[in-house]
């Protein structure tokens, strides 16, 4: 797979970019990998970082009704490079909770009645900033209004540069075909139906 920017550089970026819009966020101690934060006033935050422009969402069921492993906070910080795997400037969204469970489910509902090819079972339950399966794309205009108003990189955030990949030397291509290999086997879609776009100043 392509290199990727580490998930403690978009978190500590995340963490940075909140602060910055007067949101200090205290770590909440869990028993699991789930990253957790208060803030100063008791509503709480999950934090998810992406490599990709994609939010990729596990349901422990294939029922409309099933539990996502996005709820259980008041809101839901997503935290991606600019450019997918790319050390830089660094994208973060602040989203209730409540809007980005809706908007997963629905996603969900559109693209199973689009007639995808799939082979059921689907627990995962994924939504696109950019390009992607009818119904479940464009989450990056559709959510423009939670985007916080600072990017960062974690160059600025004080971290050496060996802790953060930087740009690959592989050929955009090779890399554009891992990613869209990848994220087809995590939504349990054709490879036809993912698509990646990238714009390079």
């Amino acid at each position: 797979m392509a290199d990727k920017v580490s998930n403690q550089a978009l978190l500590e970026v995340g963490i940075a970019a909140m602060k910055s819009v007067g949101k200090q966020m205290e770590k909440i101690p869990t028993s699991s990998r789930a990253m957790k934060y208060q803030l100063g006033n008791g509503e709480t935050v999950r934090v998810r970082t992406c490599n990709d422009h994609v939010l990729v969402v596990l349901a422990d069921s294939t029922e409309d009704t099933a539990t996502l492993n996005i709820e259980g906070t008041d809101y839901l910080l997503i935290v991606m490079p600019e450019v997918p795997r790319v050390a830089g400037p660094v994208i973060a969204y602040f989203v209730p909770t409540s809007i980005a469970v809706s908007a997963v489910r629905q996603a969900h509902t559109d693209w199973l009645n689009s007639k995808p090819s799939t082979k059921g079972n689907n627990r995962t339950w994924n939504i696109w900033f950019d390009d992607g399966p009818p119904g479940c794309s464009g989450f990056a205009a559709r959510w423009a209004k939670y985007r916080l108003p600072q990017t960062a990189s974690p160059f600025s955030a004080g971290y050496a540069e060996n802790n953060v990949p930087a740009r690959t030397t592989r050929q955009l291509g090779v890399v554009i075909a891992e990613a869209r290999k990848a994220i087809a086997e995590a939504a349990g879609v054709e490879i036809e139906a993912v698509k990646i776009s990238v714009e390079l100043d």
